[in-house]
């Protein structure tokens, strides 16, 4: 063999040791975005679409924000929201919920339990989701003025919502409260869902 042989199979060689050479460098993490909280609002018609499949003339009943370490209330905004559903035609009710995502016993996306029989209650009244015009953060943008002095001495007690429409009030209104649960409340104010107006003030 010559010399210029020789040379072929040299460089030769060390194509094929490059080609089968392979990248130790570790592959870039894709970034995750964190989850967003969304309005009382928009996560009752999410739930409402999931509850017409169930029942063609489904109204709401209640709705109310749930609360995830994940994902932590701002302004009026939370990462859940349950609602509960009825029909008056076949006297049943349905909960359904809606996450942004998934944290223990709560989904990403909108589900529902079982179905439930509907005892109607005088004073309390099912609500046509058409009345639901105000979002959360509206509605505690209002509420924040009357709860104002309790909010101030109470930093660290969280503020909730209940949309309800009962004898209290003349329309369907958010109920935004101080505190941990409605019945231990330090303060609670009705918001028209309808109109955005302030209501009244209750314990």
């Amino acid at each position: 063999m010559n010399r210029t042989l020789y040379s072929g199979i040299a460089i030769i060689a060390l194509m094929l040791g490059g080609c089968s050479s392979t990248s130790t460098a570790p592959a870039a993490k894709k970034e995750v975005k964190p989850a967003e909280p969304i309005g009382g609002q928009s996560a009752v018609f999410y739930m409402y679409q999931a509850a017409r499949q169930w029942k063609s003339d489904a109204q709401i009943m209640t709705v109310e924000n749930m609360n995830m370490e994940s994902v932590k209330p701002v302004d009026g905004k939370f990462g859940a929201w349950r609602a509960t559903f009825v029909s008056l035609t076949d006297k049943t009710q349905r909960l359904f919920t809606y996450g942004v995502q998934e944290e223990g016993s709560i989904r990403k996306g909108t589900y529902s339990g079982s179905e439930s029989t509907y005892a109607v209650r005088p004073r309390v009244f099912p609500i046509p989701i058409q009345k639901v015009k105000v979002d959360t953060p509206a509605a505690l943008e209002t509420a924040s003025k009357q709860l104002k002095p309790i909010i101030d001495k109470n930093p660290d007690q969280p503020i909730q919502f209940m949309l309800e429409w009962t004898y209290q009030t003349p329309n369907p209104a958010w109920r935004v409260y101080v505190g941990s649960t409605v019945s231990s409340s330090l303060g609670s104010v009705y918001i028209d869902a309808d109109t955005g107006k302030f209501l009244k003030k209750v314990k």
